[in-house]
């Protein structure tokens, strides 16, 4: 690319070293969740970088348009994203071609979209004056590579957070702006391409520097964004060029806010403007409302559990764990419930939702790690994008694995003593309820802890299972357990349960049985078979979620008998009940053909003796559930 220039872009030369190429490690690592990774990693950043904790620390996100002219040097910029397509090795790799060719075409266009991200409260990027050597937020952000010089009970460690912004930059270009907490002014473009080589033949590196000599930052303020510009408050002004804008963009962003920040929100810690929505503590209850379907963490659960003023539905309960420091609980008992609690940390974040609790009760929690010896543990063991606490990166697993028992064994105590001081019925779960679904939240080592606490709770409560006969099937039940495998996917077990009634109205149990049934002790089932009932057992049956986000269902159903004028309905199994599933489609996966829904009930189907039936049906639930069959039918 010839000599650098002042105030040009310029990539240092490699001196024959390594090359790079399209696959950064730092980028890849939140290419596959763009715009949730870009709202956790800046919300973090700047609530970090708080300066008054009596005040709240504010992000705003903001889209805009400018012309690509603008763009600093992009004369250089151009060249070096040209230089990069002509790279051998680039024109060999498919994901670096299209790359570039994507960002050239960018480079040629009028206008390109770029997001503007600004905090306020915050210390600005304090070090842009030291030297390269010198430890500061401004060289972690703008030149190091797996550095980070935060510590105690802040949110990041790797510093590879900073890779989110060049994930959802079709130019991954970014710059940097900032007025620091000591008054200093500076800003620096980065760009993060490959290697290629410039007019000489001499091989770049692939991060380049918009900026003074010796690639150093320019010392004064820049704003992309014509309709803004930072007054005196300290802070950082991050402006993303060619921003990824994916469909629904800013409600998928409000939604990482709240699932990965409630808590920060909910006391006040934090403000966040997502182009012009705002979300604080003042209107969190319409926000979370507004936006529940496109969270995916449970935040409307927490937000309840955070604000039930109802001493019988809700209580808070405070422990010193393991004399490390404190903890606040916050539980709700609700049949609605998916028995999580969202684990956060003193800086407001959540790091994972807490699963395997209890299979017997449904509820909803929220733990606020508060100490900060004990805060600053649990922060050795958590994994790079800050989701999940694992034992083998802590200094001393041992001491790990006690601390994360004690943290479980205090949840349980609490649930056990909310549910005791209840006055809801006794409840009287099936196999079903106490196998709980696995998470990636949860270490094999939890797993492992947690399903012998499981066992021990089945073998206490199942005495006896036996094969149903046909005769338990007046209207038939058909009871299963659900257990989630490798790949996340629900498959229900292939224990049938006796789930309907014997002639005088006494239930029968099984594995995940059914209640209601036929015979003198009536019960609910198709108007249409009411003159000559017949239920169906199955010889085998399977249930598989193959989208539990959407409510999609693959059931194999394999009929013991032939019938005519066949339905089949589904329910949702609870504690001590169930509940009729609602369908909102069903079809045949073998013949494509749609089918008769009405309620709970698939109807219209034939059934043929030890023919399997497969369905794929999408219910009115987004989330795994434990599921019971009842087939009817005409026998022939």
């Amino acid at each position: 690319m010839g000599a650098f220039t002042l105030d040009h872009w310029n990539f240092p030369s490699n001196n024959n070293g390594a090359v790079s190429g399209i696959n950064d490690s730092g980028i890849e690592t939140f290419s596959g969740t763009k715009i949730k990774s870009l709202a956790r990693e800046i919300c973090q950043n700047s609530l970090d970088a708080n300066v008054d904790s009596t005040q709240p620390t504010k992000v705003v996100f903001h889209l805009f348009d400018m012309p690509v002219k603008d763009i600093p040097d992009i004369d250089g910029l151009t060249l070096a994203l040209k230089r990069g397509s002509e790279f051998g090795m680039n024109q060999r790799t498919p994901k670096a071609k299209e790359f570039f060719d994507t960002a050239l075409k960018a480079t040629k266009k009028e206008k390109i979209v770029c997001m503007r991200i600004s905090d306020f409260n915050t210390s600005g990027l304090i070090g842009s004056k030291a030297s390269d050597e010198e430890p500061s937020p401004w060289r972690d952000l703008t030149k190091s590579q797996g550095a980070s010089e935060k510590s105690g009970s802040n949110g990041g460690s790797f510093g590879i957070g900073k890779f989110a912004p060049y994930a959802c930059s079709s130019l991954r270009t970014v710059f940097y702006s900032t007025l620091d907490s000591n008054g200093i002014e500076a800003y620096q473009g980065v760009s993060r391409l490959t290697s290629f080589k410039d007019d000489e033949g001499d091989t770049k590196q692939g991060i380049g520097f918009y900026g003074k000599e010796k690639n150093a930052p320019i010392y004064e303020q820049i704003t992309l964004d014509p309709d803004f510009s930072r007054s005196s408050d300290s802070g950082t002004d991050l402006f993303i060029l060619g921003f990824i804008a994916e469909d629904e963009w800013k409600e998928k962003m409000i939604a990482s806010v709240l699932d990965g920040f409630l808590y920060a929100v909910y006391t006040g810690k934090l403000i966040v403007d997502v182009d012009g929505i705002i979300i604080e503590k003042d209107n969190l209850s319409d926000i979370v409302a507004k936006y529940q379907k496109y969270c995916e963490e449970y935040a409307d659960e927490y937000y309840k559990a955070l604000t039930s003023t109802s001493e019988e539905d809700a209580n808070l309960f405070e422990e010193n764990i393991l004399s490390m420091g404190k903890v606040t609980l916050y539980l709700i008992l609700q049949h609605d419930m998916h028995r999580r609690v969202a684990m956060v940390r003193k800086t407001g974040m959540k790091i994972l939702d807490r699963g395997h609790i209890s299979g017997l009760i449904k509820f909803s929690g929220l733990l606020y790690i508060e100490g900060e010896e004990l805060n600053v543990f649990l922060r050795t063991m958590e994994n790079p994008q800050h989701t999940k606490w694992e034992y083998d990166r802590a200094d001393d697993p041992q001491k790990a694995k006690k601390v994360i028992k004690a943290l479980g064994d205090f949840i349980r105590k609490c649930l056990e003593e909310l549910k005791n001081d209840s006055s809801a019925e006794e409840l009287n779960p099936s196999v079903g309820e106490y196998l709980t679904e696995e998470r990636d939240s949860d270490s094999p080592e939890e797993r492992a802890e947690n399903l012998n606490d499981e066992v021990k709770e089945i073998r206490k409560k199942v005495v006896k299972v036996r094969k149903p006969k046909e005769d338990d099937f007046s209207i038939p039940g058909e009871g299963t357990t659900s257990i989630e495998d490798e790949n996340g996917d629900i498959e229900e077990d292939d224990i049938p349960g006796s789930g309907g009634r014997e002639g005088n109205g006494t239930p029968t149990h099984g594995i995940g049985g059914g209640g209601s049934g036929l015979g003198n002790g009536g019960g609910p089932y198709p108007t249409e078979h009411k003159k000559s009932p017949a239920g169906i057992a199955p010889s085998k049956l399977r249930i598989m979620s193959d989208n539990s986000k959407a409510g999609s269902y693959l059931i194999q159903f394999t009929p013991s008998a032939s019938a005519e004028d066949c339905s089949l309905a589904l329910f949702l199994s609870a504690e001590s009940d169930k509940y009729d599933a609602d369908i909102v489609s069903a079809e045949d996966v073998s013949s494509g053909d749609i089918l008769e829904v009405n309620g709970n009930i698939v109807s219209k189907l034939t059934f043929t003796e030890n023919v399997t039936l497969k369905l794929r049906v999408t219910i009115n639930y987004k989330d795994y559930c434990s599921m019971e069959v009842r087939a009817y039918g005409h026998k022939v």
